[in-house]
């Protein structure tokens, strides 16, 4: 498996951040901004599971999908495939309509396009699923959309757990699931909290245990909790460092193309909860080839980090706490 071909060059000496994560995905943002969906429906479909999630995610942030999708849908009627891509997109094209800020930032006239979007993309999934009832990958963005169009809890859950019956492992459904249950999409930290070492107990050796890092990662947020200070505290790092040992150090884990994204997720909290030797291992694994934009922002964070960590652990006088 190749990881990271081709690589986004920052400030940082060395470093950069790594663009793809292996060959077909490039080949599939080439396909797709060159409007070749038969050669962009090859690589979808030759794709298993893991790799497949990520590649509807690359579609989906393919720009320009939009302004030719429906010429494919129209002529495979039949063909789930690009009313997935379709419905994807379209979430992400509302999210360009709308902008990332507070919702009290949002242009007044940017609100219809946001819903009228997102109404797109929720009936091309729809369509979807009716001709492929079990694409766990269209229910991922069920969830998404559930969120977006505050639909109620009842049917947030309902869609996560209909994927979960298709894929009990799939990574970035437990991630919008997560979403769906943060106190700024009308969830609470219990139930945030309930949810990711619910799931993590559920699903050991895979990647579903990285929920646990992405809920204290929002939580360090909340009240006095003191930003990335909080990962200092001993019950924060402890149950950090046992959802690694749940996930990519689980005796029974396969590596796998999304694997490094958990290695850099984990390696920043590791290092902020003074686990740095566990943390300096998967710096090792990192390397400078594998270094992804989340958590770190800038390329010299990382490095400033890897370092850290690298001249504690070298310390004769530490231990871990």
């Amino acid at each position: 498996m190749r990881l990271f071909k081709k690589k986004q060059k920052l400030s940082g000496g060395e470093f950069a951040f790594g663009g793809f994560l292996d060959d077909e995905s490039e080949l599939l943002n080439e396909a797709l901004l060159d409007r070749e969906w038969d050669a962009a429906r090859r690589i979808l479909a030759a794709a298993d599971k893991e790799h497949f999630m990520y590649y509807v995610a690359v579609a989906a942030a393919t720009p320009g999908v939009e302004e030719w999708i429906d010429g494919p849908i129209r002529a495979q009627p039949d063909d789930p495939l690009p009313l997935l891509i379709g419905g994807a997109r379209a979430i992400s094209w509302a999210g360009e309509a709308r902008g990332d800020g507070w919702a009290n930032t949002v242009p007044k006239e940017a609100w219809p396009v946001w819903f009228q979007r997102l109404e797109l993309a929720e009936n091309l999934l729809d369509q979807a699923l009716d001709r492929h009832p079990a694409m766990a990958d269209a229910w991922r963005y069920k969830i998404a959309l559930s969120r977006y169009r505050q639909l109620p809890a009842v049917e947030r859950w309902r869609r996560f757990n209909r994927l979960i019956e298709i894929d009990p492992s799939h990574l970035f459904g437990h991630e919008e699931m997560l979403d769906c249950l943060l106190p700024k999409w009308g969830g609470s930290w219990d139930a945030a909290f309930r949810f990711a070492r619910e799931r993590t107990a559920a699903r050991p050796a895979t990647n579903v245990p990285l929920v646990i890092m992405k809920v204290h990662r929002n939580f360090r947020w909340e009240g006095e909790n003191g930003e990335n200070r909080y990962y200092q505290r001993p019950d924060v790092a402890s149950e950090i460092y046992d959802a690694a040992e749940q996930s990519f150090w689980h005796d029974d884990y396969e590596t796998t193309t999304l694997t490094p994204i958990l290695w850099n997720y984990f390696a920043f909290a590791l290092t902020y909860g003074r686990h740095f030797k566990q943390a300096c291992t998967l710096y090792d694994a990192i390397g400078s080839d594998f270094v992804r934009k989340e958590p770190w922002h800038t390329a010299e964070h990382y490095r400033d980090m890897r370092d850290w960590a690298r001249k504690e652990a070298a310390d004769p006088h530490y231990h871990d706490e």
